[in-house]
């Protein structure tokens, strides 16, 4: 499954499609980025929200003991992106169905990515459709090179440091592309 550095890029991916306004100068992207870091930041952390469950493995001395499943699937998605958006509701009184819709694509972002990886470590694959089925899906290509994450010692090998390489050269000129398309080239 991809590291925290790919599901953080998609994050601010989708978070900079939605939030940041097109701008004519760097230090108007400067001023929006400082004005947005916040919510940048909330869309960052929770397109890594899927994988708190690797944090349970610790009590069984394998981190990947519970990775890829209840947390990795379309119901534990929709609950969560509908109690994030109820909390929203009820506390700012504005959350619309478009946040809701973009809480649903940055957890569910999570889930395409891991769908999208080669995956070596037992269970292949992601138990998207749980509780309706314990089946494991998995794309027939992949997207992302395997990482290594049975243990700690792994979380820090060589094997981690090339996948973090590759997984930034795919996702950070997505990043690029975007700023690129929010830049308002109109001369006035």
């Amino acid at each position: 499954m991809p590291s925290p550095i790919a599901h953080s890029l998609i994050g601010l991916i989708l978070g900079l499609i939605r939030f940041l306004p097109r701008y004519r100068r760097r230090d108007e992207l400067a001023s929006q980025f400082r004005a947005l870091w916040r919510l940048l930041l909330f869309c960052v952390l929770l397109a890594n929200v899927p994988d708190l469950d690797y944090f349970f493995g610790i009590f069984r001395d394998n981190l990947n003991y519970y990775h890829q499943t209840v947390t990795h699937t379309l119901v534990w998605v929709g609950v969560m992106a509908l109690a994030i958006w109820a909390y929203g509701r009820l506390r700012k009184r504005r959350a619309s169905w478009l946040s809701f819709g973009l809480l649903l694509a940055l957890l569910g972002s999570h889930l395409l990515a891991d769908w999208l990886t080669v995956d070596r470590s037992p269970p292949i694959g992601v138990m998207l459709a749980w509780p309706f089925s314990d089946r494991f899906y998995h794309a027939a290509f992949a997207f992302f090179p395997p990482p290594a994450k049975q243990t700690w010692a792994d979380l820090w090998s060589l094997q981690n440091l090339r996948l973090v390489l590759v997984e930034t050269a795919i996702t950070l000129p997505a990043v690029i592309a975007v700023l690129w398309f929010k830049h308002d080239r109109a001369k006035h």
